[in-house]
């Protein structure tokens, strides 16, 4: 059993926890969000040897050196001694220029921030010291000057609420970009498939509008998939798109629509042979798992499919 020392204090790790879960249970205040690695927000700094192998994805080769760490996704090997790391100057003060619902369940922002970012990465954004959730960038930097987040609204959410409640000219601190599901415009010859389930249509709009705007010759299809029919949002959007692009066209699948007809047979009946495809695919853990495993078995290569998969922040808080 590994022990932690923390502030001149020592903790003890018990069976089947990590970093985070061990520090939580001792009423540490440590920043913390999605509890999946994927906001790095719960960043710690420990010996580069006293670190495994398997909780530094997604961090620069920098910070790698420097003995960052993720630790909601370390199980500790040994006894480690930690540092919380000053992540201040990697924040940045963006302004809500824009609010609109854009259904029920969506809420949309357009910050204005001093940041670069690319259509389909995701920012971190903080709450307060200690708590964050990561949102995809629907906008293109070339085209927009706002930063565009679709935010799932959660009424027992630990942020989304809050954000709701914001104001235009409220300020927010983000953090980032991460993330590579982002156009390539080596990919122009290549055949896009987006595939987006729910709020997964901020980063793959992005991606879409990013590749149009670097003139993609080959065609794009946007296949956009919720639960029911009142969950879609942005179809004017798309709409657009499909008038003004003769190479961009997309469909919906939900499972309550005109057709009732799913992602699934979509899939199988429309793409037949994934072969030489460029395929995105954005939304929750089980349904990219799933997507992913259908283009496999279309023809899809490993190295053609750029995934993002959603975290449950509300099932993390």
């Amino acid at each position: 059993m590994s022990t932690l020392t923390f502030n001149g204090q020592e903790y003890r790790v018990q069976d089947d926890e990590n970093v985070l879960d061990t520090l939580l249970r001792n009423k540490i205040s440590i920043p913390h969000g999605c509890r999946a690695g994927a906001c790095q927000a719960c960043i710690l700094i420990a010996k580069p040897d006293q670190i495994p192998d398997d909780c530094q994805h997604g961090l620069s080769n920098q910070r790698i050196q420097q003995g960052y760490f993720l630790s909601c996704r370390c199980e500790p090997e040994q006894d480690m001694a930690l540092q919380l790391p000053d992540l201040s100057g990697e924040k940045h003060l963006a302004t809500i220029a824009e609010k609109m619902q854009l259904n029920p369940k969506i809420l949309r922002l357009r910050l204005h921030c001093r940041l670069r970012w690319r259509a389909g990465q995701y920012i971190t954004l903080w709450l307060n010291d200690n708590t964050a959730r990561c949102y995809s960038i629907a906008s293109v930097a070339s085209l927009d000057d706002f930063i565009e987040l679709h935010i799932r609204i959660y009424p027992s959410g630990a942020v989304s609420p809050q954000l709701l409640n914001t104001e235009i000219g409220d300020e927010l601190l983000i953090q980032g970009p991460y993330g590579e599901c982002v156009y390539d415009n080596k990919q122009s010859q290549h055949s896009l498939l987006l595939i987006a389930a729910g709020t997964g249509l901020a980063p793959l709009l992005g991606v879409a509008r990013d590749a149009l705007n670097h003139n993609h010759q080959s065609t794009i299809h946007l296949l956009f998939t919720v639960r029911q029919a009142s969950d879609y949002y942005m179809l004017d959007a798309l709409q657009k798109l499909q008038a003004d692009h003769s190479q961009f066209s997309y469909s919906l699948a939900s499972a309550d629509g005109p057709l009732n007809e799913t992602w699934q047979q979509q899939l199988q009946e429309n793409f037949t042979a994934l072969r030489g495809s460029r395929v995105y695919i954005c939304g929750g853990n089980d349904f990219v798992g799933q997507a992913k495993k259908q283009c496999f078995m279309q023809g899809a290569t490993g190295r053609d499919i750029i995934c993002e998969e959603f975290i449950n922040f509300n099932a993390a808080s």
